[in-house]
């Protein structure tokens, strides 16, 4: 979600607006090295296994934590979670969120206790099947629930766990931290890679995704909008509850939540596509047309990817120069900063097949996120007949940038959103495209958003099927360029 190369903050799947459009200019900026926080290496490249919803839990996981080489302690194992019922009630005035979070999933194994990720929650009450369970928080982000019987493996069972929450961040990639923020009457939620935890229980790994409904209480006078599609608003005394069904497969960071004073714009985009753009009213009139060439955008990867893969699309855009904007899915949020850029809006929009649609088996491989988000955003450009991949190559051509000596392929938790996992990640991405030529790069891409779609898959999962779908052996293609600590010469790679 959020990226830091020396000065240049990249947050939520988009560079900053101060440093659209120019490859070269950008190559004076000296980039992170790789290390964790600790100053230790990174992590070397793992490959784990795709991540298809109905197979459970990837081998290799234990219960507080499903082995991720970056974040080990996020997500658990045992379980996969077919969905989050939440019932929310945002409370201004302390500020708290009382929550009542109905948890549906399939045990993969015998599970005598089982846990969720939940961070600095007030736990009232933890409920199995209807039954009163235990709960003991373990550890910075686990609450373990053991249950009054023990759940057989391929059993389906409910968690009911009634709870509060305040506004908080934690530690999570340079140069911003995950979490939720509550600024007088306006919520906003940016919890990549793994701060969906501090709102409510969750598995908190893009390898469980999940359908969402969201039932939400405010005092009358504030707006909700969350993912998915809007189901309902029904008033109270003196609160209104805004109900909202994300029916689609969803990874836990890309959950979205705002309140305040909002101005919705709706829409409708190619085949009947829902559009609803989403404006804090105090910034509505200036950035309200801003989104205007979403249903174009939409139009142009549904030919270039394959058909647009969710309910619903909109952008929320809040009264905050965050910096960055967030792929949160169907409804991506931006600043209003990164509201004016139409390359940011074609990346976070691209993202919606390529993150959110298919998204990471782990958070190594976030590449596959911001790699294909930024080459899918300069071949926008190539269709609106404004630049495109071709232009972006050529202002690295010949020019050795110390800024991409980052590997995209592992960059390290703390710089998961260094510029080279998006620019020699887009990079990665072109040199292929050459090496294979233009009909089995398209063939790969449009077979690989088919594949998986509605799952987590690996980099591994990737240059597999670019080997099937070529039929050549790309084993130093990938090597240079995702794994080589040095950026590979372009003018050695493509004529």
């Amino acid at each position: 979600m959020v990226a830091a190369v020396g000065a240049v903050v990249l947050v939520g799947g988009a560079r900053p607006a101060e440093e659209f459009g120019d490859a070269a200019a950008r190559s004076e900026v000296e980039p992170d090295d790789g290390a964790t926080d600790d100053g230790d290496p990174a992590p070397e490249e793992t490959a784990p296994p795709s991540r298809d919803p109905a197979a459970g839990t990837p081998a290799g996981a234990d219960l507080t934590g499903v082995g991720d080489p970056y974040f080990p302690d996020a997500g658990n194992g045992g379980y996969d979670v077919d969905s989050y019922d939440l019932d929310l009630t945002w409370r201004p005035e302390v500020p708290r969120m009382d929550g009542v979070a109905t948890i549906t999933a399939t045990a993969t194994q015998d599970l005598p206790e089982l846990a969720l990720d939940a961070v600095d929650l007030d736990i009232a009450s933890v409920t199995v099947d209807g039954a009163a369970a235990g709960a003991e928080p373990t550890g910075e982000r686990d609450l373990v629930v053991t249950p009054a019987a023990a759940i057989a493996s391929g059993d389906e069972f409910t968690v009911v766990v009634e709870y509060s929450a305040v506004p908080r961040t934690i530690q999570g990639a340079d140069p911003v931290d995950p979490g939720w923020v509550a600024d007088g009457d306006e919520v906003y939620a940016i919890f990549e890679p793994h701060g969906a935890a501090t709102l409510f229980p969750v598995n908190d790994h893009p390898s469980d995704k999940a359908s969402y409904a969201f039932d939400v209480t405010v005092p009358e006078g504030l707006d909700v909008v969350t993912n998915g599609l809007h189901a309902g608003t029904e008033p109270g005394d003196g609160v209104v509850t805004w109900s909202y069904d994300a029916p689609d497969p969803m990874a836990s960071y890309l959950v979205q939540l705002v309140i305040g004073d909002l101005v919705f714009v709706e829409s409708t985009g190619p085949d009947g596509l829902p559009i609803r753009h989403v404006f804090d009213a105090a910034i509505a009139d200036e950035l309200a047309g801003s989104m205007d060439r979403t249903g174009e955008m939409i139009e142009v990867f549904n030919g270039l990817f394959g058909p647009y893969p969710f309910v619903a699309y909109g952008a929320v855009v809040v009264d905050e120069r965050l910096g960055f904007a967030l792929e949160t899915q169907t409804l991506s949020i931006f600043g209003t900063d990164a509201a004016h850029s139409e390359q940011v809006i074609a990346h976070e929009l691209a993202h919606q097949w390529f993150g959110d649609a298919v998204s990471p088996a782990t958070w190594q491989d976030i590449w596959l996120n911001e790699g294909f988000a930024t080459y899918a955003e300069l071949m926008w450009q190539e269709a609106d007949g404004d630049g495109g991949p071709d232009q972006f190559a050529a202002a690295y051509g010949g020019r050795p940038s110390s800024m991409l000596d980052l590997p995209p392929g592992d960059p390290g938790a703390s710089t998961l959103f260094a510029m080279s996992v998006y620019d020699r990640g887009a990079l990665t991405l072109h040199v292929l495209r050459h090496e294979i030529g233009e009909e089995a790069f398209m063939t790969l891409v449009q077979t690989w958003f088919s594949t998986y779609s509605g799952r987590s898959a690996s980099t591994a999962d990737f240059e597999a099927l670019a080997e099937e779908v070529s039929g050549q052996d790309l084993t130093a293609l990938f090597d240079a360029w995702l794994r080589a600590p040095q950026m590979p010469s372009l003018d050695d790679w493509i004529d």
